[in-house]
């Protein structure tokens, strides 16, 4: 690869979107979707995981701060372990789907949320351009399928907190509006 795509790769790689990526939500829904017994959730989080580990690969061979990489991966290895303990450590199966179901919907929500950590650069030097226009989009294409199929399978865990991020990321489409790049 060429220094300068190089540069662009390590300068693109933001707080947020390796948040976004470290957060584990994959495999957090990857165990949910096996607590309900629902393949399809299950299989799609499998192939995210894999997607967002070789992404923060990619980002960390490139990137000049590596050390904070390391942290962020050491935060989310070590909130993952402590969730899958704690689905380990109930008995209930009822009161396990409504505690992991809330915990995938705090992280998902954190996930969908994140790129408005750059709100105020964007209302103060009135462009969109620190926003990452493509994981947007793609946000609210795959928030609109999984609100959809929460409803058809009747999981509110998986409908509102695609619901609130289909909001979410239609408002942060419509700062492209506002406040074209330059």
């Amino acid at each position: 690869m060429t220094s300068e795509f190089k540069d662009v790769l390590a300068v693109a790689a933001s707080f947020c979107q390796i948040i976004q990526l470290l957060s584990g939500v994959c495999a957090l829904w990857t165990n949910y979707g096996m607590m309900i017994e629902e393949m399809a959730i299950t299989l799609v989080n499998i192939l995210g995981t894999a997607l967002f580990f070789g992404y923060v690969v990619t980002v960390y061979s490139y990137t000049t701060k590596k050390n904070n990489i390391l942290k962020q991966m050491l935060f989310s290895i070590l909130f993952i372990a402590t969730a899958y303990a704690y689905k380990k450590s109930i008995e209930d199966k009822e009161i396990l789907k409504l505690r992991f179901g809330m915990i995938c919907c705090a992280v998902t929500l954190s996930f969908f949320a994140a790129p408005l950590a750059n709100l105020a650069q964007v209302i103060k030097t009135k462009s969109s351009e620190t926003l990452p226009f493509p994981v947007i989009l793609m946000t609210m294409i795959v928030t609109l399928l999984w609100t959809s199929y929460g409803y058809l399978i009747n999981d509110t865990f998986i409908v509102y907190p695609n619901a609130l991020g289909l909001l979410l990321s239609c408002f942060q489409l419509f700062l492209f509006v506002i406040y074209p790049s330059r």
